[in-house]
């Protein structure tokens, strides 16, 4: 399982109320691109009608710690102080532009380390292969 990793995950205030839903039906950016994608239009709709962001986070020993904020209709990206991820946000940008993450939101997971592989679990393979030929542990 990796331990380190960086997610892109839009964000929805909670909880998204009626209201909101009929805001998207009705705004003007839905009803100019309906014609081109629909679903493409709902998402841009929906994500202008609750105020939805975008936001990076860090997976550290299974801990998610927000490092960014990404608002692509500004052409902004807020990286929070202390975070050195320039390099590995850069690439989990492109990662997201190749998979359609824009049109069609879902998260994103960009590795970038695997987990180290332990002294036991080397140890104990070495010890099945050597009593499997037959040598004694």
């Amino acid at each position: 399982m990796p331990i380190e990793s960086l997610i892109l995950r839009r964000c929805y205030p909670v909880p998204v109320t009626f209201a909101d839903l009929r805001q998207a039906v009705t705004s003007t950016l839905f009803n100019e691109r309906r014609s081109v994608n629909t679903m493409d239009a709902w998402h841009a709709a929906i994500k202008e009608s609750t105020g939805a962001v975008d936001e990076v986070y860090a997976v550290i020993d299974g801990r998610e710690v927000r490092v960014a904020v990404i608002d692509k209709a500004a052409n902004v990206i807020t990286v929070h102080a202390g975070s050195n991820i320039n390099g590995a946000l850069n690439d989990l940008l492109i990662k997201a532009d190749e998979s359609g993450y824009w049109q069609r939101p879902h998260e994103i997971v960009h590795v970038l380390s695997e987990r180290p592989v332990s002294l036991a679990v080397v140890e104990r393979a070495v010890n099945v292969g050597w009593t499997a030929k037959g040598g004694s542990a």
